[in-house]
């Protein structure tokens, strides 16, 4: 018995079902997935150009390209509805040869009545004789809570001169309300595979900048002795979340002092670092080991700078030092790293600054007049005792 005529015979089931009178009850059931074709499981299906698709009920009939994503990808050419219920999408070109398909039919879906489907709908046939059957599961967390409402990808692993963005989606999957995701059909072959999530509260399959998302350096595979990965706990971080620098310093200038460092999210308008004292009231520097390693916390997230100085009057902040009599002071001595990329929530290693020879000139602060400070206190507490006078 052919696909098409499985998928016919199912609609004619489904369509046995009448809808309820108009002016009854409001139409509150989600509509779903009754038929495919191909059928999900079916191998050899050879050459297709087309698809076709069979819902409970009266669709609102839109175009494929809103609902339906196709792994590999291939581009829809236009969709044909008959009646309501059944959707025919022609395809640019035909499915290659010998390659597993996966269909996802996206979350969302509307019915006629605009009831929405409550979940999405993934399945699986081959152009060629085989499915794969490997797959990648694991969990995914975020504010120390299972994340409902996340998505899954993964990309092919290769050189870096091929970048990220360019490259396509070649599984996708989203979680359950505990966190789990799961992506069946791989090839267990030894590809390199790279993964990154996001959450996707508005259900689009995109990762939008408010949105958490993460991608991992670390290379995935499937061999046929492993054809099975669990990944484990996948923390995302909020796009606010403060991430942390990691070095450590190859030298310091010969300063009687501590070696101090706060740092600094780069605007969009900023055109370069500027050296200026810091006011009273700033977030105090944090310590810097002269030797061995450092970490900054609280950094970024986003494009970030950090200075590092020498506390030479030990009021932790990066001020200007001399002497009272000079009319000429100078910043304590500084160092800049600049321009470093702080992903929310992560750790980034970066190079040790690099110490300038010379000091940066700063006027001196003004003097103050200490007998018109005691004049004008005296006269405040004489003032007082007046009016508290009987």
């Amino acid at each position: 018995m052919s696909g098409a005529w499985l998928l016919s015979l199912a609609l004619l089931f489904a369509c046995a079902n009448p809808e309820g009178p108009s002016g009854g009850p409001p139409d509150e059931v989600s509509p779903w997935l009754v038929a495919a074709f191909p059928e999900s499981a079916a191998v050899n299906t050879g050459p297709i150009d087309e698809l076709q698709f069979g819902f409970s009920e009266k669709m609102d009939r839109t175009e494929a390209y809103r609902w339906l994503t196709i792994f590999p990808k291939v581009n829809i050419r236009k969709t044909s509805w008959k009646g309501a219920r059944l959707a025919k999408v022609s395809l640019e070109e035909a499915l290659p040869a010998d390659t597993v398909v996966v269909i996802e039919l996206a979350p969302g879906m509307q019915d006629a009545h605009r009831v929405p489907q409550a979940m999405g709908r993934t399945f699986v046939f081959a152009t060629g004789d085989t499915l794969y059957d490997g797959q990648i599961t694991g969990e995914l967390i975020l504010d120390d809570m299972p994340l409902p409402d996340g998505v899954v990808e993964i990309i092919a692993d290769g050189p870096d001169s091929v970048r990220l963005a360019q490259r396509p989606v070649l599984r996708r999957a989203a979680t359950d309300s505990t966190g789990h995701w799961l992506l069946p059909w791989l090839p267990a072959d030894g590809h390199g595979w790279l993964l990154r999530a996001y959450q996707d509260r508005n259900r689009d399959r995109r990762a939008d900048d408010n949105e958490a998302q993460r991608l991992w350096p670390d290379t995935l595979r499937l061999v046929t002795d492993a054809p099975r990965l669990h990944t484990g706990l996948r923390v995302l971080y909020t796009p606010d979340t403060p991430g942390t620098m990691l070095g450590a310093l190859a030298d310091r200038p010969s300063d009687v002092g501590p070696v101090l460092a706060f740092t600094a999210v780069i605007a969009d308008e900023d055109t370069g670092y500027v050296p200026v004292p810091q006011p009273a009231g700033m977030p105090l520097g944090e310590a810097v080991s002269d030797t061995g390693s450092f970490t900054l916390s609280d950094v970024g997230p986003g494009l970030t700078r950090a200075i590092f100085f020498v506390d030479l009057d030990g009021d932790s902040l990066f001020t200007a030092v001399g002497d009272t009599a000079d009319t000429l002071w100078a910043l304590e001595p500084w160092a800049l790293v600049d321009s470093v990329t702080v992903e929310p929530g992560l750790p980034v290693d970066i190079t040790a600054p690099v110490w300038p020879d010379t000091l940066t000139p700063w006027p001196a602060p003004a003097p103050v007049d200490t007998m018109a400070a005691d004049s004008t206190a005296t006269a405040e507490v004489d003032t007082t005792a007046v009016e508290e006078t009987p």
